[in-house]
């Protein structure tokens, strides 16, 4: 509960007159024996307008349903009915998958305390192949730092697809209509500028992660991409750049530059690395390898322990010195 607080605190405000509130469900669930749950909620559910539930009746026409996931809808309806109660609770929201829960919850406060109480629900984000954005479904996006990077959160944000980007920023955002018009008129005539992307990530990082975080991580992808000098990013922000990257973590510095391009995939072999560094073709932290027999040793390394190989212009790969135990 404490660590959501934390990740929501930049969002709410928790102090004031109009101060949000954080409540545990664990506060009236954990006293409740099985038998006042069956007794006190249960009985006010049809187990028939249960399975009619169109999330149910799908799973049961599917792979099916564990009782555990059945039931769901009993606790976040008395849920409802103990925040109605114990804070005055009169509207929940919540995604369009939430619906019939929250209903549930609703008709519960009207069975038991005889009081009205509403739903809003709001239609689900989705990506551009109709998959919604969740922790259940693969590239899933957090808020926290230490599960999505502020660089990686910027980069998800920079590559969302062209079909996408405008509806991401109506609802992420806080530009102005004109504004959005006017990235949506340059999707749609310089597409590859990706100005509607660029607008996106910044404003949408800078809202979770503070305008230093945003400002640093732009300036990493630049160094990265465009040749610039690495060793002004700040280890966090770099760290989280490279962990996109592949990786290879050599336990010495006596290892050849030649074997790490052929280790992380940047040459498709030994030979071939060497024939890249020989062509003029490979880079380790933006600067130009010539030497085929050129190791680890010889390179500056970024925060003592980093390097940034590329190949050409645009394939990257990193090399992470294990710390010393």
């Amino acid at each position: 509960v404490g660590g959501l607080q934390a990740q929501i605190a930049p969002f709410l405000d928790f102090d004031g007159p109009a101060a949000a509130t954080m409540v545990d469900n664990l506060d009236w669930t954990q006293s409740m024996s099985t038998i006042e749950f069956l007794r006190d909620v249960g009985k006010h559910f049809s187990v028939n307008r249960m399975l009619d539930r169109e999330a149910v009746s799908k799973r049961l026409a599917s792979t099916g349903i564990s009782f555990t996931e059945f039931s769901y809808v009993l606790l976040q309806s008395n849920d409802y009915l103990q925040l109605h109660r114990r804070h005055g609770c009169s509207l929940q929201l919540g995604g369009s998958d939430q619906w019939g829960n929250i209903t549930a919850g609703c008709e519960l406060v009207r069975r038991v305390d005889q009081h009205t109480v509403h739903a809003l629900a709001t239609p689900l984000l989705t990506k551009a192949d109709g998959t919604k954005f969740g922790k259940t479904e693969s590239g899933a996006v957090w808020l926290d730092p230490d599960l999505t990077s502020p660089y990686a959160f910027y980069q998800f944000w920079l590559n969302a697809e062209d079909a996408k980007v405008v509806d991401y920023l109506k609802a992420f955002s806080f530009r102005s209509r004109e504004e959005i018009e006017d990235l949506a008129r340059q999707v749609l005539e310089a597409p590859r500028a990706r100005a509607a992307q660029r607008a996106l990530a910044h404003e949408v990082t800078a809202f979770v992660h503070g305008e230093a975080a945003a400002v640093a991580v732009e300036d990493a992808s630049a160094a990265l991409f465009g040749g610039a000098d690495l060793s002004g990013i700040d280890e966090r922000t770099l760290r989280g750049a490279l962990e996109e990257l592949p990786t290879a973590a050599p336990e010495g510095l006596d290892v050849r530059l030649a074997q790490l391009f052929a280790d992380t995939g940047l040459a498709p072999s030994l030979s071939g690395a060497r024939r890249t560094i020989g062509e003029g073709g490979a880079y380790v932290n933006n600067t130009k390898v010539t030497d085929p027999e050129a190791t680890l040793a010889d390179v500056e390394l970024l925060h003592g322990r980093y390097a940034v190989l590329r190949r050409g212009k645009k394939s990257l790969a990193a090399v992470a010195v294990p710390l010393p135990q």
